[in-house]
């Protein structure tokens, strides 16, 4: 596992800050981000329910630290507890769960901490013989404080599990050009009454011991000192849902606090706070009620059940409670009157159709959200994105051993919840107006329709709309026109090429338009494939000054056009000349927002079907014959190796026996080397 003990004073990361103005967080080429992630819960910290579904717990509490009481009660020592919690840790989060949630379209993932792993193993050792039973907890209060006093704490950063689970998701959703967000989930001393959200031992004591305080604010001093220049990090959640407090009075003083301490390192990370109530209740908490009102950002933390009924419409209020953040309408009345962007920390927990809806609604008033929560133990489908099977960690030692198997990525089970709300199945646009990870300029001297948006693309001839030939998937397909039907191959994105040029890139196919030979001569027809760094596959768009756009492509200086300006279904597409004529005028209609767009390889020319069923074909360049093909699964996992000695120009292999899903294929051999992706079914 990587593991990064130094701070990060350099600052030496591709991506952007993000900050706030207004109600919108911006990267730093002051484009807008959405961020639609996934909670890791369940990792630094268990819940009761994530471990087993209806769990009783002891003595009616369900917190990791019961959890903990019965393996005690099995008889297992401190050590072989401390052992199983770290090979726990090692396998529930690794780099494939990562890489799945990237792939499903989602841009950060938040991150809850327990500020016992900020602990060292000896000081952590003291709070574990209270949960045994061996230590009172007045004596360990006494430990912290006298730790406190004597700055023996979080001054090990090498015996800090927090800093290696943290740096090793950063290393990881870095990779993956996603956001990582802090957060103190079980604060020192517990933030509320429902102790199993914190693994609390006596509820409030946050509130009713001044030490605990003095310990969370230099818990975030010491976090803010080492990533305070990590741009990896978009934002630090103070304290997760503090709850049952008699007044807010208390929560907004201590986030005060949280946020001076933060700032007097140089820190600017957004800062995200909760309220009252799991995380709503912001009264007496507004933003003018804060001395540092820069980058800061308001939580919400959207759940519905019996009893607390809450829709998705975008128009529901909470007239009676304005700073009570749970209905659309308070959300978005909340960010107007206060100027603060809003972010839904959690949402999640319900049917498909609620987290759907819940999703689509809040992207579609630019509102972020992040699903609670990844994986979670139960013997079938469950809200989660995947489910953890059986044997249940507190049902005995002997499935301990293939409780460390099943949480592995590999053994994990996604649940129906993925194609519910993941942003690469909904659509939903994580960079609104074409912005990036990066934060770099969009496109210089560009004057075409925004970009981030799907476009149906009409000539001005017809009125027949650009579409790839049969809804092909393969390089090569022809482009023409036909009848708009708001089919997925009559749909475009345009997606920046740098220097006033873009790509025109099909919805269904995920492929550029290209020249047929990236030709230059008049009558070249136009077809679509995989991204290449050619000329001939990037556009400019000018306008006509008549509300029609002219499409003249970097190679050739020629216009795109209908051929013999035909206004039939099927007619090609090709390039000539540029004469004016209606058939090389171009409409664009907005068809809404689109996803950032991958340059990622599926199968180059040559090679298909795609997706594949049994057999995948492919031809090989003229005069190569040895090589070498491999399969690799989205983990990461080598799934089949095969070398070919001598073989045909065109050959064939059976993939009948991989699972359904998606694949690297990789060809290989001296001076020839391609990898693609491919879709089993």
């Amino acid at each position: 596992m990587v593991l990064v003990l130094g701070g990060f004073a350099n600052g030496a990361f591709a991506q952007s800050f993000l900050h706030a103005t207004g109600g919108q967080i911006l990267n730093a080429g002051n484009q807008e981000v959405l961020l639609n992630g996934v909670n890791l819960g369940g990792w630094a910290l268990q819940e009761g329910y994530i471990i087993k579904p209806g769990w009783p717990g002891i003595n009616g509490r369900q917190t990791q630290g019961t959890v903990k009481k019965t393996l005690y009660n099995f008889g297992m020592s401190d050590a072989d507890v401390e052992a199983f919690y770290q090979s726990y840790r090692n396998n529930f989060i690794t780099r494939p769960d990562i890489d799945y949630i990237a792939s499903k379209g989602f841009n950060c993932v938040r991150l809850p901490l327990h500020y016992d792993l900020f602990l060292t193993p000896t000081q952590r050792a003291v709070r574990n013989s209270v949960l045994r039973g061996t230590t009172t907890y007045a004596a360990y209060v006494s430990s912290l404080t006298n730790w406190y006093n004597a700055n023996q704490l979080f001054v090990d950063p090498a015996n800090m599990e927090a800093l290696r689970l943290i740096d090793n998701t950063l290393a990881w959703c870095a990779a993956n050009n996603m956001y990582v967000i802090l957060d103190l989930h079980a604060a020192p001393g517990s933030q509320g009454t429902d102790v199993n959200i914190a693994d609390a031992i006596q509820p409030l004591d946050l509130w009713n011991q001044a030490i605990y305080q003095d310990i969370t604010n230099r818990l975030w001093e010491t976090i803010s000192a080492r990533y305070k220049n990590d741009a990896r990090v978009a934002m630090y959640d103070l304290l997760n849902e503090p709850n049952n407090l008699p007044s807010n009075q208390p929560i907004h003083n201590l986030l005060e606090r949280l946020i001076n301490t933060v700032r007097a390192q140089g820190d600017n990370h957004l800062l995200l706070l909760e309220g009252n109530g799991f995380g709503n209740d912001f009264n007496l908490m507004e933003k003018r009620t804060f001395t540092n009102q820069a980058n800061l950002v308001y939580n919400s933390h959207r759940y519905s059940g019996t009893g607390y009924l809450l829709d998705n419409n975008v128009s529901s209020t909470d007239p009676g409670s304005p700073n009570n953040l749970r209905t659309i309408g308070n959300l978005t009345r909340f960010r107007t009157d206060n100027s603060v962007p809003i972010w839904v920390g959690e949402t999640g927990e319900n049917t498909d159709a609620w987290m759907h809806d819940a999703a689509v609604s809040l992207n579609s008033v630019g509102i972020g959200w992040c699903h609670w929560t990844y994986k979670r133990f139960e013997a079938g489908n469950n809200a989660a994105l995947l489910h953890i099977n059986p044997p249940f960690i507190v049902d005995g030692t002997s499935g301990l051993s293939q409780v460390l198997t099943n949480i592995l990525f590999a053994n994990c089970v996604p649940n129906t919840t993925v194609n519910a709300i993941s942003p690469g199945v909904l659509g939903l646009i994580n960079y609104p107006g074409g912005g990036n990870y990066n934060g770099t300029p969009i496109v210089s001297n560009y004057a075409g329709p925004p970009l981030g948006r799907l476009y149906e693309i009409s000539s001005r001839n017809g009125g027949k709309a650009l579409e790839i030939a049969g809804s092909s998937l393969a390089n090569g397909a022809p482009l023409q026109q036909g009848t708009w039907n708001a089919g997925t191959n009559q749909k475009w994105q345009l997606v920046d090429g740098g220097g006033g040029y873009v790509r025109i890139v099909n919805l269904n196919s995920s492929k550029t338009l290209d020249l047929d030979g990236a030709s230059n001569v008049n009558g070249t027809l136009i077809e679509q494939a995989d991204w290449l760094t050619t000329n001939s596959q990037l556009w400019q768009i000018s306008a006509n000054g008549d509300g029609s756009y002219r499409i003249f492509n970097k190679d050739s200086g020629k216009a795109m056009g209908v051929l013999n300006a035909s206004t039939a279904d099927g007619a090609s597409i090709e390039q000539r000349d540029w004469a004016s004529g209606s058939n090389q005028k171009w409409l664009f209609a907005d068809q809404g927002a689109a996803l950032a767009t991958s340059p990622a390889r599926s199968a180059p020319a040559g090679f298909y079907p795609n997706p594949v069923t049994n057999f995948l074909t492919y031809r090989l360049p003229a005069g190569l014959k040895a090589h070498r093909l491999t399969v690799r699964d989205t983990a990461g996992r080598q799934v089949l190796s095969k070398a070919y000695e001598t073989t045909g120009a065109q050959n064939s292999i059976d993939l009948s026996g991989l699972k359904s899903g998606l694949y690297l294929v990789r060809i290989s051999s001296a001076g020839f080397n391609t990898e693609f992706k491919i879709s089993k079914q």
